[in-house]
């Protein structure tokens, strides 16, 4: 959940600042799918059946 928020809150600066590079773009919202790739991976391992 942690890399889902910084995520979003450097795609919320950067809409705010007006920095419109895709650098901080792509970076944000790679933040954003890999901490849910990482949630729901964490939620399947933790997991019994």
């Amino acid at each position: 959940m942690a890399l889902m928020s910084v995520g979003a809150m450097l795609l919320m600066v950067c809409k705010l600042a007006g920095w419109q590079s895709n650098g901080e773009l792509i970076t944000g919202l790679l933040l954003v799918v890999l901490g849910y790739m990482l949630h729901l991976w964490l939620q399947k391992r933790g997991q019994k059946y």
